[in-house]
């Protein structure tokens, strides 16, 4: 028993915490990621610094666009470099680029529903008093899907109640009431470009 006891010390102090550190702060992270220069970018070694000419390094990027070269579109139709690129490119001597021999995409497929004409004046009544009864369950929508319409000819013909009207507003007042200072000026934002939009400013 004494002879366990004399040991636990010995056997707890040789138990050491080794620590390794890693890329975990700023000065080792910028160290590992500065990288020399290109030797292009670097003075020639081999010319003495009192004969050298020229100390300006010119050293352009490999997208840099040349200058000397004029996009297709924008050369004009009597300018041989026209020519000589569409007989380069396999299409030809002649200059197809006017609207008569322009392909055109096939058109797209999108589901037009032609007019029906299929409403008539009862009709008409039928929508008003749904509207005037009940604006809440006789929705725009719901009125167009029942008749058969499209929702702006539903808002044209059968509006709602002044008073549904004023109780959206009061509604809608209630609802930004809550909002805090980002989305209300998120809001203001939109409206802004809204207006911006239809006044063609943008």
């Amino acid at each position: 028993m004494e002879l366990r006891a004399l040991l636990r010390p010995t056997a707890t102090a040789s138990i050491r915490h080794l620590f390794c550190r890693g890329h975990k702060t700023t000065a080792r992270t910028k160290r590992a990621l500065k990288i020399a220069p290109h030797d292009s970018f670097l003075p020639d070694r081999s010319v003495h610094v009192g004969e050298a000419t020229d100390s300006i390094i010119y050293n352009p990027p490999a997208s840099e666009a040349s200058p000397a070269h004029t996009p297709f579109l924008f050369l004009p139709r009597e300018d041989p470099r026209r020519r000589a690129l569409r007989e380069l490119r396999g299409l030809g001597g002649t200059d197809t680029t006017g609207h008569g021999a322009v392909t055109l995409p096939p058109a797209l497929r999108w589901r037009q529903n032609p007019p029906k004409y299929h409403l008539d004046e009862n009709a008409l009544v039928e929508m008003r008093r749904l509207r005037a009864e009940d604006p809440i369950k006789w929705s725009v929508g719901h009125i167009a899907k029942k008749f058969d319409c499209s929702p702006i000819f539903v808002s044209m013909v059968a509006p709602a109640p002044p008073g549904h009207i004023a109780w959206l507003k009061d509604k809608l007042a209630r609802k930004m009431a809550r909002w805090g200072p980002t989305k209300m000026q998120a809001w203001e934002d939109r409206k802004r470009r809204a207006e911006m939009l239809y006044r063609g400013e943008l």
